[in-house]
């Protein structure tokens, strides 16, 4: 069985609408984890691992529901072992650790409150919380890439990979074995394979509508991934994610972003976070 992660990982922009909604709601609803912490009531996300993932949410008053008519919550991207059907989580330490005060100030000069942490990262892309580590300066980060993206144990095998934002093209990569994310495989590639993706897009995504496919561009050795987005006057490029190569020189380019699948395996019907 794999070893569960170090931390968790969201994505920034489902984070921050959730963050603001609880500190600029008028009421705040009093939460399992408010009691078990002993905290006043005060904003607050409030962070829930149950066996179908982690999640966080607002303890703002009125609650956001989602068109579904279900109080919105967002769920960290991890990834799933096949054989044991177990997810990447390393679970709460205590039921109170889930309560995660955004105007919290600290002795430490150095050390942002969690919406200040927030705003100054307004910019990055990923959330990251280490459940080991919530009464330091690292139990909470905003990252502009994310470096782990399967277990250390985890073994990779080479496989031909393709995926719809890169119009069903074939490359070659490394799959981590019996791991999955989004309904699709993890994949790594090569510097060469990165470049020739990237210029395979900007080669044939002309015509598209904004948002359709990605634009790889380069940052030094980084990889840095954007969408088009039109707000009916301008396009304009949003970057999404950077990915920096690891320690064998690889980039898992689209790594929760997007299910890369083996020739060989279906595309998954929906691909949807809740």
């Amino acid at each position: 069985m794999s070893a569960p992660p170090k931390r968790l990982w969201w994505r920034l922009d489902d984070v921050l609408p959730l963050a603001e909604h609880a500190l600029t709601a008028p009421e705040h609803r009093i939460t399992g984890q408010q009691v078990l912490a002993k905290a006043a009531t005060r904003p607050a996300l409030i962070w829930d691992s149950e066996p179908s993932g982690d999640w966080i949410s607002s303890n703002g008053v009125p609650i956001w529901y989602d068109e579904d008519g279900r109080p919105r919550r967002v769920q960290a991207r991890t990834w799933r072992h096949t054989p044991t059907d177990t997810i990447g989580t390393p679970g709460q330490p205590e039921g109170g650790t889930g309560f995660l005060r955004l105007n919290r100030r600290y002795r430490d000069p150095h050390r942002r409150s969690l919406i200040n942490l927030l705003h100054h990262g307004a910019k990055q892309h990923w959330f990251a919380l280490d459940p080991a580590a919530l009464d330091t300066a690292d139990g909470l980060q905003v990252l502009d890439h994310r470096d782990d993206i399967a277990p250390p144990e985890a073994t990779w095998s080479p496989a031909i990979v393709t995926a719809d934002e890169v119009f069903e093209l074939e490359y070659p990569a490394l799959v981590a074995d019996d791991y999955t994310a989004l309904g699709g495989v993890l994949a790594r590639f090569d510097y060469p394979t990165a470049r020739e993706i990237a210029h395979d897009l900007d080669r044939i995504r002309d015509g598209d509508m904004p948002g359709e496919h990605p634009v790889i561009t380069w940052n030094t050795d980084a990889a840095v991934i954007s969408w088009d987005t039109d707000d009916g006057n301008t396009t304009r490029l949003v970057e999404a994610d950077r990915v920096s190569p690891d320690a064998d020189g690889r980039y898992s380019l689209g790594a929760y972003l997007w299910p890369w699948r083996t020739i060989n395996q279906e595309p998954a019907d929906v691909i949807e976070l809740p």
